[in-house]
C-alpha cells in the first residue's frame, strides 16, 4: 500500500471507475481504504464491502500501475479481513464449504440448477422481469448443465484415446469447474488436439474448484482446502505441464496458488507447470501443420481477450495464431479486444446490470467487426458475450478456440 503514489494510472481503463466515476471504485481509492481499515481509521460496513466487491478483478490497475503493485493480491487481503470481521452469508458458506470443495456435490447441485435454468428458459416473456439475473426484462443466457460433465466422459473414456508412441511430452490437464460442467465438448477438443499434437494427457480424477470463488470472496480457509487437493493431486504426477483452457484457472493456480499454500514447496512447483493449451500447441507447432492445409478464408472470426489471460499469464498472440492458421477462415480484430466483458465470475451474479452493461461494448465491437463467430479462451467469457450477443438481438456464436479448430478441421 505503501508504494502508491495515487498518481491515478490505475484510472485508465478500469471497467468500474469509467463507469461510476466513483474514486472508491478504483484501485488507488481502494487502497486508502484498506489502509484506512487496516490502521483502525474506519471499520468494516456493507457500503466498504459493496465498493470492494465492485470490481472485476480485470488487472487492468496493475497493468497500469507504475509501481508494480499487485492490486488484486492487495483487494483479496481486504475482502478476507471483512470477511473475518463480517462474516458471510449462510448460502455463500454452503456453496463455498460445503459444496465447491466435492466435486460430486457440485455436480449434483448444477443438475438441479439445470433443472431450474429449463423453466427459466422457456417461461412466457411476460414472466421474465420477475426472474433472477433479468436486466430490462431480458432473462440472462444460462449454461447447459443437463449434459454429462467432463469428469464423468474421461472416467469412461470418452475422447480419450491412447497416446502416440513416443510422445513428445506429458501432460495433466485441469479443465476447471466450467469447462466440466458446462462445457464438457471443449474439454474433450482440448484434450484430443493435444493427444493429435504427440503429446500423453492425463485428467487427474482428484482435481478439484481452482478456488477462484472462494479466494476472490475473502474464504481464505475454503480456498486454502482447495489449493491443498489440487496439490496433492498434480504434485506427483511425472508430468512436464499442468495444462488449462480457463482463463481464470490458469491465473488462479500460476499466480495465487503459492499464496494460499505459502508453507508447502509443492505449491510453487505446480504453479510453475501451468501453461495454456493454446500456448503449447503453439509452442508444438501445430499451427505450421494447420496452415499447411488448403483452404481460403471465408469464415469471419474475431477474439476476446480473457482479462485473466492477457493480463494474468500473459498470453495474448497464441490464440491468434492458431485462428490465423485455420483454413477456410479470416482473422478480424474486433475494437477493445482486451476490454473486460463483464462476466468475471460472482461479478455477473451481484451486479447483473453493471455486468451487462459492460457486455453491450463487446456486442457492439463483435458486431462492427463483421465476424461471422467470437472466439475467447475462458468459458466465463465465453458465457457472458453470448449474453451479451442474445441481449443485443444477435446470432452470432461465441466459442472457445478449441471448439472452432475442432468444426473447422471436421468441414476441411
Amino acid at each position: 500500500m505503501d508504494k502508491c503514489v495515487r498518481c491515478a494510472y490505475c484510472q485508465v481503463g478500469c471497467p468500474t471507475y469509467e463507469m461510476s466515476f466513483s474514486e472508491t471504485l478504483s484501485a488507488r481509492g481502494k487502497i486508502r481504504l484498506a489502509q484506512a481499515l487496516m490502521d483502525g481509521a474506519l471499520e468494516p460496513s456493507p457500503r466498504i464491502a459493496a465498493d470492494f466487491s465492485m470490481c472485476l478483478s480485470c488487472l487492468k490497475c496493475a497493468d497500469n500501475c507504475p509501481a508494480k503493485i499487485d492490486t488484486v493480491a492487495l483487494f483479496q487481503a481486504a475482502r478476507a479481513d471483512m470477511a473475518t470481521a463480517r462474516g458471510t452469508s449462510l448460502a455463500q458458506r454452503l456453496i463455498l464449504r460445503h459444496i465447491l470443495p466435492f466435486p460430486a456435490r457440485l455436480n449434483i447441485l448444477a443438475k438441479l440448477a439445470g433443472l431450474a435454468t429449463v423453466f427459466y428458459d422457456n417461461a412466457p416473456d411476460m414472466l421474465a422481469r420477475f426472474f433472477p439475473f433479468s436486466v430490462k426484462g431480458k432473462r440472462r443466457v444460462t449454461p447447459r448443465l443437463l449434459q454429462t460433465n467432463l469428469r464423468a466422459l474421461v472416467a469412461r473414456g470418452k475422447g480419450h484415446g491412447a497416446p502416440r508412441e513416443g510422445a513428445l511430452r506429458k501432460v495433466a490437464y485441469f479443465s476447471g469447474c466450467m469447462t466440466d460442467l458446462a462445457y464438457p465438448d471443449t474439454g474433450l477438443n482440448v484434450m484430443r488436439q493435444l493427444e493429435q499434437a504427440g503429446v500423453e494427457v492425463v485428467y487427474p480424477q482428484g482435481q478439484v474448484c481452482c478456488g477462484a470463488p472462494a479466494w476472490f470472496a475473502g474464504d481464505n480457509d475454503t480456498a486454502r482446502q482447495l489449493a491443498m487437493k489440487n496439490v496433492e493431486a498434480f504434485a506427483d504426477l511425472d508430468v512436464d505441464a499442468i495444462v488449462v483452457s480457463c482463463a481464470t484457472c490458469g491465473s488462479v493456480l500460476s499466480h495465487a496458488l503459492p499464496m494460499m499454500l505459502e508453507a508447502d514447496p509443492r505449491a510453487a512447483a505446480v504453479a510453475g507447470k501451468v501453461v495454456d493449451f493454446q500456448k503449447l500447441l503453439v509452442e508444438l507447432g501445430v499451427e505450421r501443420k494447420l496452415a499447411s492445409i488448403p483452404g481460403k478464408g471465408k469464415l469471419r472470426v474475431t477474439y476476446h481477450d480473457p482479462c485473466h489471460l492477457k493480463r494474468g499469464m500473459g498470453v495474448s498472440a497464441e490464440p491468434r495464431i492458431l485462428i490465423k492458421s485455420l483454413p477456410n477462415v479470416e482473422f478480424v480484430e474486433m475494437a477493445g479486444a482486451d476490454v473486460c466483458c463483464g462476466g468475471a465470475g460472482a461479478f455477473t451474479l451481484e451486479h447483473p446490470e453493471q455486468s451487462a452493461r459492460f457486455g453491450q461494448f463487446k456486442a457492439r465491437a463483435a458486431q462492427e467487426s463483421g465476424a461471422d463467430i467470437v472466439v475467447t479462451s475462458c468459458p466465463s467469457c465465453q458465457l457472458q458475450l453470448a449474453d451479451a450477443m442474445s441481449r443485443a438481438g444477435l446470432d452470432t456464436p461465441v466459442m472457445s478456440a478449441a471448439d472452432l479448430v475442432a468444426m473447422v478441421m471436421e468441414k476441411s
